[in-house]
């Protein structure tokens, strides 16, 4: 298969090097020439871009788009509050908005609207701290939870004493992402880093440290890096443990929530946190996120003695997409998923079949609705200790053959209530003609 034409994205990408840094506004595609793909619109599960080429669209914009794109609903709620009211305010939408995520999310007992994931996780943390009187936090390696100086990469030298510090290794390509320079240098202190599905040494860091940890903050599955999802009891038994020591625990379900169930990964899995991070399928594609959690602690805010504010914060705009989005999501008694998790395992078992035929090494973990693609001799990688080694630059090129026939992953494979099972097969026949160039790639660098 030919590779798609971009001459009009290289010409727009050269305009934008003069405007824009790195002609990307997002430092994760750390690309020193940055090549983007500029598209122009979007329908169902296809986008289309400046040179006129097609792509199924499995990446949804990094996972929101949970109704694909030009979703009717969910245009006609924009078109209509568009025309209603735009700028912020108090409005009369931001009710309705909380209600819909506190009749679905299990520890939405109170609810506060913001713009991105980052700012939301702040929030968690600081209500976490105000309401233990307690000043750090455990988070796990492999883990993302935005851009914060605290909360972004590091390494721990000594597991002993799991605060990470500043750096990078070359087996590691996660830690090579999220390093950055101009980091606060004291940021880490604020922090512990374990690696996930490790419930003994979760224990023995509380065990010398539980009354000074306000909060522990988790992905419920691993869908930023790798596709791991909980062990057996792994989730249940921290949990106990937070209740034991007074910790409140987070669920950083910015990519989970309404993506691997209407009631996120919590009611996926029976476990419920204390506080939740929402964003990405909150509104469909649309910037908004969420926090919220038990009364009892969010009521510092209630109190004031928890300040958060943001301009944005409940836009109209935003209110209107959260509940288009959640309304599509419950119609027919969520319809949206049972489709999304027949042809989010239809796609994997294809993807499973191709990769043994051409025996390339790719695992795919994850839940149907977002599988992560990772190259390694591995059946199974339960935390990010488990990644390294893998061949991350054979998953990038995969990504980059597939993107040239027309086919928009990433790193992960992310399905829509608008996927159908052509895009499924037509996925299918493009990655079979990408994986068996990687083949071929993989004799010619063997050879040489």
């Amino acid at each position: 298969m030919k590779p798609y034409p971009r001459t009009k994205s290289e010409q727009r990408a050269e305009r934008a090097r003069r405007v824009i840094p790195g002609a990307s506004m997002s430092n994760f595609r750390r690309h020193i020439d940055h090549h983007p793909i500029y598209i122009t619109h979007g329908k169902g599960a296809r986008l289309y871009d400046v040179d006129g080429n097609e792509y199924i669209d499995y990446s949804l914009g990094y996972g929101p788009a949970i109704l694909g794109h030009s979703n009717e609903h969910l245009e006609d709620a924009l078109s209509r509050q568009a025309r209603r009211l735009h700028t912020p305010n108090s409005n009369d939408l931001e009710v309705e908005a909380a209600e819909k995520v506190a009749a679905h999310i299990a520890c939405a007992e109170l609810v506060r609207f913001s713009c991105s994931g980052t700012e939301a996780n702040l929030g968690n943390l600081r209500v976490a701290r105000a309401f233990t009187g307690r000043q750090k936090y455990v988070r796990f390696n492999g883990h993302y939870h935005g851009g914060l100086d605290h909360a972004e990469g590091g390494l721990v030298v000594d597991p002993d004493e799991p605060v990470p510090v500043e750096g990078e290794l070359e087996e590691d390509i996660f830690s090579q992402f999220t390093n950055t320079d101009g980091r606060f240098k004291e940021a880490f202190r604020e922090c512990y880093m374990l690696e996930w599905n490790d419930l003994p040494a979760f224990k023995k860091l509380l065990g010398k440290r539980a009354g000074e940890i306000a909060a522990v903050i988790m992905e419920p599955t691993m869908v930023n890096n790798a596709g791991c999802m909980p062990e057996p009891g792994y989730l249940e038994g921290v949990r106990q443990l937070c209740n034991q020591h007074g910790i409140v625990l987070i669920f950083d379900e910015v990519l989970t929530g309404f993506r691997i169930d209407l009631k996120g990964a919590q009611g996926y899995f029976g476990v419920t946190p204390d506080l939740t991070t929402l964003a990405k399928a909150l509104g469909g594609g649309f910037p908004v996120s969420s926090f919220c959690g038990r009364r009892e602690i969010m009521d510092t805010i209630t109190r004031g003695d928890v300040v958060q504010g943001g301009t944005y914060n409940g836009n109209p705009l935003a209110m209107a997409a959260v509940i288009a989005t959640i309304e599509e999501l419950e119609a027919k008694d969520g319809e949206a998923f049972g489709r999304i998790r027949k042809l989010g395992t239809m796609l994997k078992d294809g993807l499973d079949q191709i990769a043994s035929e051409f025996e390339q090494p790719l695992l795919l973990q994850g839940f149907p609705g977002a599988w992560t693609v990772i190259f390694t001799p591995e059946k199974k990688i339960i935390n990010h200790a488990g990644c390294l080694g893998s061949d991350f630059s054979k998953g990038f090129r995969f990504s980059e053959l597939l993107a040239q026939r027309g086919v928009m992953m990433g790193f992960r494979f992310c399905t829509s209530a608008a996927h159908t099972e052509k895009d499924v097969g037509d996925a299918l026949d493009r990655a079979a003609d990408a994986m068996k160039e990687l083949r071929e790639e993989a004799k010619v660098g063997v050879q040489a």
